[in-house]
């Protein structure tokens, strides 16, 4: 990249902002054809500025900035859309995939795949889909995009296309074996969960837990040790029937 770059009325949404100085924010926004950036809104916080409205998670943007060095500065930001209009689950499931892209992407790594999968997911939340549905999809695809996408098609060691009927072992970084219900120390699925996540079905109940038990164990390698905040306040509100 050059020392400068300068980028107009590209596609994107904030995933967080924060307050800088006496009237700036500090944005991390999500791009279409640029990936995560760091952005400075300069006077962005002034009570006469129009762009604190706009400069909120899950408002679809054209945002315009130019940059030297690791942050560019806001130059133009407009609406590309009405907002997606979010509440209860759905507003923290929007937030949760807000963190993910946060701790799983880096700045400046151009990825159209990803903000496609997220913009999907904002969409379908904002029509009422299945929150739990949705996040388990928005999940798989987020990480097909990154390039750690889940092997579902068959056995890892033997190519065997998987079948309905039988039951797998996940092993991390290699894939899944055929194996039996009960085998010790084995994180063991059926067929039928693990190619219903595979074919985006995810219609019952079983299945929509199948698929978060392997993903969020996938998600854990990449993530480490440390939690997604709106992770433990989604499980906390569905432990408490909230």
């Amino acid at each position: 990249m050059s020392d400068s770059e300068r980028v107009l009325l590209e596609h994107g949404f904030v995933l967080h902002q924060r307050a800088y100085r006496n009237t700036s924010q500090l944005l991390e926004c999500e791009t279409a054809e640029h990936g995560r950036v760091g952005l400075v809104a300069r006077g962005s916080r002034r009570a006469a500025s129009g762009q604190r409205a706009l400069l909120q998670p899950f408002v679809p943007l054209r945002l315009s900035w130019l940059k030297r060095g690791e942050l560019g500065r806001l130059t133009q930001v407009e609406a590309a859309a009405a907002s997606c209009e979010l509440a209860g689950q759905s507003l923290l499931a929007g937030y949760y995939a807000n963190e993910l892209l946060l701790r799983l992407t880096a700045r400046d790594d151009p990825n159209p795949k990803v903000f496609s999968c997220y913009s999907r997911c904002l969409a379908a939340l904002a029509d009422g889909a299945h929150v739990a549905r949705t996040m388990r999809i928005f999940e798989m695809s987020l990480l097909d995009a990154l390039g750690y996408g889940l092997e579902l098609d068959a056995e890892a060691g033997t190519g065997e296309p998987l079948r309905v009927e039988r039951s797998y072992a996940y092993e991390a970084e290699h894939g899944l074996r055929a194996t039996a219900f009960g085998e010790p120390d084995a994180d063991v699925f059926s067929g039928r969960h693990l190619i219903s996540l595979r074919e985006h079905v995810l219609n019952d109940e079983d299945s929509l837990r199948a698929a978060q038990r392997l993903l969020g164990h996938v998600l854990r390698l990449y993530l480490g040790e440390r939690p997604l905040k709106s992770r433990l306040v989604l499980q906390d509100i569905v432990r408490r029937g909230l």
